[in-house]
């Protein structure tokens, strides 16, 4: 978690340079004070520390209620909150941004980040969900709550302010049982909730006696519905008609009074009335304009059937003879086949009157709109909106229920996950419009590898999920992995560019990895951590053992976390020589990790989880500030013709503000800018947006140097090297190591030293473990060589000590 550490006064509001955010955030319920990191606050429009209502004051009133909400339960009940919403004030107004956190000893921290590309995906789910809560906006009879997992309330219509006396404001927020559930029931009701959130246990739909905001009684017919929103969480929806009218039209004649209900209890309804004595059945002025009569009207029995199917009709049949035995009647769905489409009625057959048992009366309501609206949002909850794949949420209900399937003898069960490997780079190479492009053509291949019973679901970004069913043998299931790896043998063509790819997968089997989903899939993404880190591009079986490697991998980024304010990092000092004098040039900054819990963790394991934890942006900048900071005491100690160099990851380019960062460390340090080298990776190179461009050039007028790290294993070409301010090349330690025993080798250095001094750049050769490799370095023109022939990387003492004096 971000620490989130005020660097201006608290009634202060920092100013935003602009683009995206991404920061921490802090809520202490007890004093209701919001904390936040600097560029939270600027993109927000908000001081550092604030009260939480100025908080939600700048989101979205759509969303307010909900992220109260999800903080006040995860207050009270401890856990991890997700949340996203659309923010309306402050210079990120009209931004879409995910909040995320882990509420602990009564504090809740996390983090708030901008959603970039998203936004029009989250409007149109926006727009579904209104389009959907309009209809029950527009009921001014029939009053619609719903409810969250701590049944606070989400939403409360203007016909729900008129019967219970609450204004929408005054509700949003608060819990169901203090609004309008009388004491005694409070508990049942609370029981109730439960069992259909947690357990699936419908509340059956009745007329229940709840109370007003003035404590007064008020009779309602309540029925109910559960749906789940984006986030696959589940919402309660009530529907609650006022029965007040109906009790009091009670005197105006029994069946008057049956059919002031039947109208008042939803919208859009209309009434129908069946006698068999007189073989007719008739229907109010709403049901006759649905099926093109004018106003009310009457017909025969069968001619309703007529346009029913024959399912549909035995259907009805069915409910009509049945009612007679339900004392509080019955419902059921039947579909209509009109010129326009399918439309949907949910049919209501009151109990029989005892006066007239074999008439059948009821109501009949237009679900058609709630069903497509339904629909969609089920859409959204369970597919991915980039690749049209079903998501996780999808899979494991699909694996659930594969698993309440009694398997063949001897068929296997398997859960796959399919990691891409370093698919970040295609995102900071070519951007994220073709990043998504690729992601559905890797999505397209593995669909076309699968068989039709076989599932392919979109995980997280880079990951995929498959759900094997039915393998009948091990053999038959390592033959299947190696064909889903054998999807990205062929390069996939990105305008116009070849682009390779490959993927690692993770394996679990049923039963011998888990008999349950969650299991399952998370022993799957378990192997395929452990695939990675064996050298990426095959695939692993889960053993019981991975999990402790992987508990290892979170308590190694936790104490990652605190490394750097407990002193744990360091800065270590590798020398570069002049080959062709053995004169010091300067040096290459090379991090280090001492950990108490781990000891010395070597950078090739940390490194990358930095990188992934996004741990490597803090990291980095203290590493800058460390340089500087070297520089300053060298100089000061007389040796002004040294240089220093840092390395930059690709994660620090997405910082629109790193020149200014740099130039900051410049100017507090007083160090010419000149003696500051920094490196980056050829794949920064790959970027056709035009930000790092204008980073690179950035970087350069501030009068630096710019080295392009590990030259010959990526992608960089001629082209690149004269669009962009590059000063030095470093040749990898790969080509070094093979000087003198692999013509490719010596021919690749020299081919990189002849370009070099054609665009007059210098050339850096790395890994020099030999006296023949530094000869055939000077040899082929190389200017300048590191390695442990020079000297191994050391702390800043012993590096003044050994090669300063």
């Amino acid at each position: 978690m971000l620490k989130v550490t005020p660097l201006t006064p608290a009634a202060a509001v920092p100013t935003w340079s602009g683009g995206g955010f991404a920061g921490g955030w802090r809520f202490q319920p007890g004093s209701g004070l919001w904390t936040s990191d600097p560029d939270v606050a600027a993109a927000l429009g908000l001081p550092l520390v604030c009260q939480l209502q100025d908080f939600l004051d700048a989101i979205d009133p759509a969303d307010q209620a909900q992220v109260r909400s999800a903080l006040e339960g995860a207050v009270s009940s401890g856990g991890r909150i997700q949340r996203r919403f659309k923010l309306l004030q402050g210079p990120a107004a009209g931004t879409w941004a995910r909040l995320s956190g882990l509420a602990e000893g009564g504090v809740v921290t996390g983090a708030l980040i901008d959603l970039p590309g998203e936004g029009q995906r989250m409007d149109s789910w926006r727009d579904a969900e209104q389009r959907f809560r309009h209809a029950f906006d527009q009921t001014p009879t029939t009053a619609v709550q719903g409810y969250d997992r701590q049944r606070r309330v989400i939403y409360w219509n203007a016909a729900s302010e008129a019967l219970y006396g609450w204004r929408r404001e005054e509700a949003l927020g608060r819990l169901l049982e203090e609004l309008i559930i009388p004491v005694p029931m409070r508990a049942e009701v609370i029981r109730l909730h439960s069992a259909w959130v947690e357990h699936d246990q419908a509340i059956p739909a009745g007329e229940l006696e709840l109370q007003r905001k003035d404590g007064s009684p008020v009779p309602v017919f309540s029925s109910h519905v559960l749906l789940r929103n984006s986030w696959g969480e589940p919402e309660m929806y009530c529907i609650d008609v006022d029965l007040r009218q109906q009790r009091q039209a009670m005197t105006e004649g029994h069946r008057r009074a049956q059919q002031l209900q039947l109208v008042s209890q939803a919208s859009h309804a209309g009434w129908w009335e069946w006698d068999p004595a007189e073989a007719r059945l008739r229907w109010s002025s709403e049901i006759g304009r649905w099926f093109g009569a004018q106003n009310g009207g009457e017909c025969s029995m069968d001619a309703l059937r007529a346009v029913l199917d024959a399912g549909q009709g035995q259907q009805l049949d069915a409910v009509l003879s049945k009612v007679s035995a339900a004392p509080e009647g019955l419902d059921t769905e039947l579909r209509y086949t009109s010129p326009e489409g399918d439309r949907h009625y949910l049919l209501h057959v009151e109990p029989s009157d005892p006066a007239c048992p074999l008439r059948r009366m009821g109501t009949l309501l237009d679900i058609t709109e709630s069903k497509e609206a339904a629909s969609r949002i089920d859409r959204l909850a369970h597919f991915d909106a980039t690749t049209g794949l079903p998501n996780r949420l999808l899979m494991r209900e699909r694996l659930a229920e594969a698993l309440t399937r009694t398997p063949r003898e001897g068929a296997k069960l398997v859960v796959g996950a399919i990691g891409l490997d370093h698919f970040r780079l295609v995102n900071e190479s070519f951007g994220m419009a073709a990043g998504d492009a690729l992601l559905n053509a890797c999505a397209q291949r593995l669909q076309s590898r699968l068989r039709g019973k076989d599932l392919v679901v979109r995980l997280t970004g880079d990951q995929f999920g498959v759900l094997l069913d039915g393998l009948a043998s091990e053999a038959e299931t390592e033959a299947m992995a190696n064909k889903l790896l054998g999807t990205f043998d062929q390069p996939f063509t990105l305008d116009e560019q070849e682009i390779f790819l490959t993927a690692s997968l993770g394996l679990s089997v049923c039963p011998d990895d888990g008999d349950n989903a969650e299991a399952l899939l998370q022993h799957a993404e378990t192997a395929l951590h452990r695939s990675k880190e064996l050298g990426r591009g095959h695939h692993q079986f889960f053993r019981a053992d991975m999990n402790q490697r992987s508990r290892e991998r979170v308590q190694l980024i936790n104490r990652l976390r605190r490394a750097q304010e407990g002193g744990e990092l360091s800065l270590h000092y590798q020398p570069q020589m002049l080959l062709s004098s053995g004169q010091l040039k300067g040096a290459e900054a090379l991090l280090r990790w001492q950990s108490p819990q781990f000891g010395s963790v070597p950078p090739d394991r940390f490194i990358p989880l930095a990188e992934d934890s996004g741990l490597i942006e803090p990291i980095g900048d203290w590493v800058l500030a460390r340089c500087c900071e070297t520089l300053r005491d060298w100089h000061a100690a007389g040796h002004t013709q040294l240089t220093l160099a840092a390395n930059l990851s690709a994660r620090q380019f997405r910082a629109r503000n790193l020149v200014q960062k740099v130039a900051a460390e410049i100017e507090r340090c007083a160090v010419p800018a000149s003696s500051l080298v920094l490196e980056v990776t050829e794949s920064v190179l790959l970027d056709r947006d035009g930000l790092t461009r204008d980073l690179l050039f950035g970087l350069k007028d501030l009068g630096l140097r710019l080295a392009i790290d590990d030259f010959g294993t990526g992608y960089s070409s001629l082209s690149y090297l004269r669009r962009f301010p590059v000063d030095i090349l470093k040749i990898d330690r790969a080509f070094v190591r093979d000087l003198g025993k692999d013509a490719d080798a010596d021919a690749l250095v020299r081919a990189i030293a002849g370009m070099a001094r054609a665009l007059k750049l210098t050339v850096v050769a790395e890994g020099v473990e030999t006296a023949e490799q530094a000869a055939l370095l000077k040899m082929l023109d190389c200017d300048y060589g590191q390695g442990w022939l020079f000297g191994k990387p050391q702390p800043a003492p012993d590096f003044a000590r050994l090669f300063m004096a």
